[in-house]
């Protein structure tokens, strides 16, 4: 067992974390693709189930075991191999293996927040193993700054799994205290861990080439971004109608959000002409539809803190659906797909993007024209829209199943 452990320990570089975390993408792909079928040819299964294994795996194996993959080669290349980091990496990835097989099984059960419970134990361990022994942060400053305070807030946002048994207990699953807890920890990840490490790694790709950025500019980008998380989190209690004075403060942080775009993009104008001859076409016009889709989901979020667009998300289910695939598949995930290509993690397969890709755009005008429909009262045919969205559904699972299998550590 010793000499088990030690083998499956020695197998360790960046890029083969993130080549991991690209088969939990096409994993969770295909979780996604069951969902999808449901409503097409049903099947034998516990939706809810299968919903929670979707949402977490996609959360903790592919987009945290990808950034990770990144953080720890930027700033712990020279600890990639000792025992210890190595121990913590399978540690956290064991039990997302635990959540995949747990959760369609028995839903959030006593083995899935085992599961949950140890792996956010392991967050704990990396994020102290970084502070303890990062690296070059004084060449990466901008960079360096951003992936503090997005491990800061991953550990913020893990307060939300350990409270949730008490909610549960004390106050049960339909009061709006359990609605509020599962949208803070949602809300700390997406708009604040991930983010702000989207953010650190996307100035990495001008700092990496030696490029000084006017820090100014920096301070104010990171000081908007913080706002937009502490202020915008009000948004997830509008549900509930809490009052005037919370949709002023969600407002406040989705202006702080446009505000925090717009300094990044003034960066990376000032920038992008020397950028252009340092990263390839494909990669240049792949970030550029990043930018704009981060437009658009801050564009959302402004919107979604007037109370009747709150309202209306909130009773059209796919508002929220489309929002959140928009946010995951649509910036975190091409941008971590460039990332790879150009710092060689990975071959990427062009085809297999667009296949992805593709398929993401196709089921997202599906997803928020359904929403638009109902909104006005012009329902589609559920059977046909069904149908539609999962036949594209499985054509952008074939897209990200050919990326995560034919895609070849460098």
């Amino acid at each position: 067992m010793h000499l088990y452990v030690y083998n499956l320990t020695r197998f360790m570089t960046a890029k083969k974390q993130f080549q991991i975390a690209l088969y939990f993408f096409a994993a969770i792909a295909f979780l996604g693709l069951i969902l999808r079928t449901v409503p097409v040819y049903p099947l034998p299964i516990e939706y809810s189930y299968y919903l929670h294994a979707h949402s977490h795996v996609a959360f903790l194996g592919w987009l945290h075991g990808a950034f990770i993959s990144f953080i720890s080669y930027i700033f712990l290349k020279n600890k990639l191999k000792t025992r210890i980091f190595r121990l913590i990496y399978w540690f956290t990835i064991l039990n997302v293996v635990g959540m995949y097989i747990s959760f369609p099984l028995q839903g959030y059960k006593f083995f899935s927040i085992l599961f949950l419970s140890l792996f956010l134990i392991g967050t704990y361990l990396f994020t102290y193993y970084f502070f303890k022994n990062k690296q070059d942060c004084q060449s990466f400053p901008a960079t360096c700054k951003m992936i503090k305070a997005g491990l800061y807030l991953q550990l913020l946002s893990s307060i939300s799994p350990w409270t949730l048994g008490a909610i549960i207990k004390f106050f049960g699953k339909d009061s709006p205290y359990y609605k509020y807890d599962i949208f803070y920890y949602l809300h700390f990840q997406y708009n604040g861990w991930f983010l702000f490490a989207a953010t650190g790694l996307s100035l990495y790709l001008l700092e990496r080439r030696n490029i000084t950025l006017p820090v100014n500019k920096i301070k104010w980008l990171y000081r908007l971004l913080l706002t937009a998380v502490f202020l915008g989190y009000f948004s997830n209690t509008l549900w509930n109608n809490p009052g005037l004075i919370y949709n002023l403060i969600s407002l406040l942080g989705a202006a702080a959000e446009i505000g925090a775009f717009f300094i990044l993009l003034l960066i990376f104008k000032r920038y992008f002409h020397y950028l252009q001859h340092t990263i390839s076409p494909f990669s240049s016009r792949i970030l550029t539809i990043v930018f704009f889709t981060f437009m658009l989901k801050a564009v959302l979020q402004f919107m979604g803190s007037i109370q009747y667009y709150a309202d209306l998300s909130y009773q059209i289910r796919d508002f929220i659906i489309g929002y959140l695939h928009l946010i995951m598949l649509g910036i975190f995930t091409p941008l971590l797909l460039i990332l790879a290509y150009e710092l060689a993690f990975v071959k990427l397969s062009k085809s297999a993007f667009y296949v992805f890709y593709s398929g993401f755009l196709i089921t997202e005008t599906l997803i928020f024209t359904r929403a638009i429909l109902t909104w006005f009262n012009y329902p589609l045919p559920a059977d046909v829209f069904n149908t539609l969205l999962f036949i594209f559904t499985l054509w952008m699972f074939m897209g990200i199943a050919w990326l995560a299998f034919d895609t070849k550590t460098k």
